[in-house]
This record gives C-alpha cells, sequence and structure tokens, in this order.
C-alpha cells in the first residue's frame, strides 16, 4: 500500500539553506561545547530552527513543536526527526549552549564567517540601537555579569514592560557586521561610547571604515575616543551644542549655500543646500556641514505650526489687554504703546498699533446737579492693536528651523565632498529599517524564558536572524543589478529591489509529498524557479531531485 505525506514548508528550507550556506550552522556548533553522542540535533541546527521561525512569524516559542508540524522537519533537522522532537526544552538547551560559550562571541564568529563567506563589503557602518519589550520580573539577582532586564526608555512605547536594549551596527546594504544585547536602561551614548573603543576588533577586516551613528554619538568623549582610534565618524551635531545655532546663523548671514539636489533617487525626494565651516567640536577640529532642505520635515512643522499658534494666541490676549487701557495724555499712550511693542516683537508677526484720540463720559466725585459749566464728556487717548501673522518670515523661520549641523572627522574632501557625507548620513535609515525584523511582537513579546541569560542568548540569535534576512535580501538584490527583468512580487507587482519578506513570500505555496518516502513536488505548485536562481539556490533543498 502507497504511504502519502502531504507537507507544507513554505520559506523553510530557503531559510535552512541561508543558515548553512553562511556558515550559521558550522561555526555555532564549533563554537560551543555539545555532546555530539548524546544530541540528535546539534545547537547550529536549533539555531536555524529559530531563525526559520522567527522569519516566517511563526509560533512563539513555547509552541515550536507545533510550528514545525507539517514543514517536513527530517528535510530541515535530519532523518527521523519529527515535530515532537523540536519542543522548547531543546530550544532552551541551545541557547544555554550559547549562552555559555558568551553569546557575543558567538555573534561575532557568526557574522565573521558569514561576510567572509558572502563577499559582503562593509566600508561604513550604520550604528543605533532600539529596544524591545518583554513579559516576566527577571528579579535580579545582584550579578554584574547577567543582562539587566529593567524598565528604560522604551521604543516600543510600553513603559509599564521591562526590556533589553538592541544595538546594531550595519553596512549601508543593511547587513550587520556588529552586534550586541545590553541593559535595558543602558544609555545609547554608553553603548556607542563603548563600540566605538572596540568595533574594530569586532570587524573581520582590516579595511578603512568610517563610523555613521545619530546624534547621541557625538559627545567629547566619543569624539576623543574615536580621533585615537582612527576612527572617522559622521554624525549629527546635537543641539546641545551652541556651535548648531552658531554655524546655521553663520551659513544665513553669507548666504552661499550650495544646491546639490536630492541625495535620494525617490521621485519626491528633497533637494538640500549645503554650506561647509571648519569647527573645533569638544576640543576635536571637525568639518561641519550645514545643511537646508527644501522642505520641512512633517514633525518639525507641526511644532513650529503649534508654537505660532500658542505665540498668536498670547498675543491677541496682550492686545486686547492693551486696547482696554486709556490714557489722560497722547504722550503717555505714545510711550506705552512703544514700550509695549519693544516688549512683543515676535519675528513672525506683524503687529499694528496706533493711539487713537477718543471721548469718554466724565465721573462726578460730588453728588448733586452739576453745574451749567460742566462738560459731561473728556478727551482720553487708547491704543488699537492688530495682530497679523507675516507669511514672508514664517516661510524663513521653518526653512532656518529645518537646517541642521553634520560633523565629520573625514578629512580628505575629496574622497568625501560634502554631498557624500551628507549622502551617508541618510543611509542612516538602514540600520533603522532594520529594527522592525527583530521586534515583531510575534518572536520575542509573548515568550516567558527562564532567565537573564536565556533571555540575552535569544537577543543575540534575533541578529543572526536579521544576518539572514539581509543575505537573502542582499542575494536577490545583487543578482537584480544585472538582470534584464525585475522580480515578480507575491500578488502582481514586480521590483529590481525586493524587501526579504517579498523574497520569501514567493515560496509561501510551496508544498512537498512524500511517495513512500521519495519527496516530489505536486503538480498544482508554481515552484518560483527564478527566485531560487537569484538565489543561487535549487529545488534540491526541498528534497526533491531536480530534475523534477
Amino acid at each position: 500500500m502507497t504511504k502519502l505525506e502531504n507537507f507544507a514548508p513554505g520559506p523553510l528550507p530557503v531559510i535552512h539553506a541561508i543558515c548553512q550556506e553562511c556558515g550559521l550552522i558550522e561555526v555555532i556548533d564549533e563554537s560551543v561545547e555539545w555532546d555530539q553522542d548524546q544530541a540528535d540535533i546539534s545547537p547550529g541546527l536549533l539555531t536555524a530552527g529559530l531563525v526559520m521561525n522567527f522569519l516566517t512569524e511563526g509560533e512563539p516559542m513555547y509552541r515550536l513543536s507545533d510550528f514545525f508540524e507539517n514543514k517536513d522537519p527530517e528535510n530541515l533537522f535530519g532523518d527521523d526527526i519529527s515535530s515532537e522532537d523540536l519542543y522548547d526544552q531543546r530550544f532552551g538547551w541551545a541557547l544555554d549552549k550559547i549562552s555559555d560559550a558568551g553569546a557575543r562571541q558567538v555573534l561575532n564568529s557568526v557574522i565573521a564567517k558569514a561576510i567572509t563567506t558572502e563577499g559582503v563589503d562593509i566600508g561604513v557602518v550604520h550604528a543605533d540601537t532600539t529596544s524591545k519589550s518583554v513579559h516576566g520580573e527577571y528579579e535580579q539577582d545582584g550579578g554584574q555579569e547577567n543582562l539587566n532586564i529593567a524598565k528604560g526608555y522604551s521604543r516600543d512605547g510600553n513603559r509599564q514592560l521591562k526590556q533589553f536594549n538592541i544595538g546594531l551596527g550595519v553596512t549601508h546594504r543593511g547587513v550587520p557586521v556588529v552586534g550586541d544585547i545590553f541593559d535595558g536602561n543602558g544609555a545609547d551614548t554608553t553603548w556607542n561610547k563603548e563600540l566605538i573603543s572596540e568595533i574594530r576588533q569586532c570587524l573581520p577586516t582590516d579595511e578603512s571604515i568610517v563610523y555613521v551613528a545619530d546624534s547621541k554619538a557625538v559627545t567629547g568623549e566619543n569624539l576623543a575616543r574615536a580621533n585615537e582610534q582612527n576612527l572617522p565618524i559622521i554624525s549629527r551635531l546635537p543641539g546641545v551644542y551652541a556651535a548648531v545655532d552658531e554655524l546655521i546663523d553663520r551659513a544665513w548671514d553669507d548666504g552661499d549655500w550650495r544646491d546639490i539636489g536630492p541625495v535620494a533617487e525617490r521621485e519626491d525626494a528633497v533637494s538640500h543646500e549645503i554650506q561647509s565651516f571648519t569647527e573645533t567640536i569638544s576640543d576635536q577640529e571637525m568639518r561641519c556641514v550645514v545643511v537646508k532642505p527644501s522642505t520641512i520635515d512633517g514633525r518639525s512643522e507641526k511644532r513650529i505650526d503649534k508654537e505660532l499658534d500658542n505665540t498668536e494666541e498670547q498675543l491677541e490676549d496682550a492686545a486686547e489687554e492693551l486696547s482696554d487701557r486709556v490714557f489722560a495724555c497722547e504722550r503717555d499712550a505714545k510711550q506705552e504703546l512703544e514700550t509695549w511693542l519693544t516688549e512683543h516683537q515676535e519675528q513672525c508677526f506683524e503687529i499694528e498699533a496706533e493711539v487713537v484720540e477718543t471721548e469718554q463720559k466724565k465721573s462726578r466725585d460730588k453728588p448733586g446737579r452739576p453745574p451749567k459749566e460742566w462738560d459731561p464728556y473728556e478727551t482720553v487717548y487708547t491704543i488699537a492693536a492688530d495682530v497679523q501673522r507675516d507669511a514672508a518670515a514664517i516661510s524663513t523661520y521653518k526653512q532656518r528651523e529645518s537646517c541642521y549641523v553634520l560633523v565629520t572627522s573625514l578629512e580628505d574632501e575629496q574622497e568625501w565632498p560634502d554631498e557624500r557625507v551628507l549622502e551617508e548620513y541618510k543611509q542612516q535609515i538602514t540600520v533603522e529599517q532594520c529594527f522592525p525584523v527583530v521586534k515583531d511582537p510575534k518572536r520575542v513579546g509573548a515568550v516567558y524564558l527562564k532567565n537573564e541569560q536565556r533571555i540575552e542568548a535569544l537577543g543575540y540569535v534575533l541578529v543572526m536572524s536579521l544576518l539572514v534576512y539581509s543575505l537573502i535580501e542582499r542575494r536577490a538584490r545583487l543578482a537584480l543589478m544585472d538582470a534584464d527583468e525585475p522580480m515578480e512580487l507575491s500578488g502582481g507587482p514586480s521590483t529590481y529591489r525586493p524587501t526579504g519578506r517579498r523574497v520569501l513570500q514567493r515560496f509561501e505555496n510551496m508544498l512537498v509529498s512524500r511517495v513512500d518516502g521519495e519527496r516530489v513536488l505536486p503538480e498544482n505548485v508554481d515552484v518560483p524557479s527564478r527566485v531560487l536562481e537569484l538565489l543561487d539556490l535549487d529545488v534540491e533543498i526541498y528534497g526533491v531531485d531536480e530534475a523534477q
């Protein structure tokens, strides 16, 4: 009797293949201590299983056995392995092994192998941090070596939950080259300081690199450390430095703006004008690039509009209060108006005011009939003031407020002209776009792990997941650079720059049948052969003969 089994592995074999080819499984198995005679699934394979789960938004960790059911686990983990063998304690064991070996060191080894194997060029490292909330009490035992799961500044908005922080350094294509899991109440400035000091030891390359980070990286100590490490830096000068306003004022006074157009390739990309100065910042001589975008960002414009509304309301209240005052002498009224105008000057408003002569009815101090010569009216003076917005001044104010200052220690202006400095800083969005991959609530949020060591190890596995995701994206995009036709996406559209998520979506409908132990593809399955080709993979990753 024929035995028929049907599986829906989806994109899992693709993820498994990249984990294998980039060296993730091999490096973990070599980095941790484990008994090959006692364990039928290696720590590296189990880690790859976690990566598969994370990148497909699978089941929470306590339901990993359910996640791998009907996914053909024998093809992924080896003969005679069933979904019942893939329970959460087993994956917890793998996390313990990674923790015991030093989770960060294991990650560094995985990254070094992947970077070398895939031929990733580093050149520039974009660094940033995010937070990840977790559930549970996690009472600290006072040990300094343990990860401190604590409340801190939450980028998730979950202020009631404890968290840990994730620090990332990626290439301009979003491939992680540095990853760190640190205390939930840790500061970005401290993390940048430590990374600047040790980044060269973390990277698997001797080539020159440029460190790009947001304004939290700019402190006197960090700039000094970067100089000591001979590490060129590009960042934004934070507003706490008086030099920000001074340089912007100087640029406006000079008016020597150079229009460099948009630095992005989008149709709606913002144009920029720049001016460059040399300035001493925290005892370090830096090149400072003042940037004036053609439009102000939405958040800043809302803030300015709110400020203008508040100022207008205050001016109108003050003008109304002034108009209620009565002066017996025209000179006194004019003097008061002059003083009031001096005190209420606002660059974005025009105030038209004048002293008005009028008459008002006198009041008598004595009772009884007034004398015949009594004049019941007297001449007095009031002030009429009208507040209007100055559209031209507001436009100039918004333009000035949209300006910011970039700082860099790069001295070679031929290799790194001002426009390239700006372009590279704008690529900081690359690391920001990586965070959603490691912050999905299904991946960590609903998990109650046993201890801080496992949480820390899981955090580093999340970074490994991002590494695999970025390599999938990188392979597809590099292959499409010289392609005649774009890649078709699920749902109909096509693109030359698919995201890792869109690449994996093409495999969601992949099915495999096993007939008497032999895997075959059902006739109704539309194999995304071109996508496999772009990834330099073939259908054999599903356990079937390529000839089929």
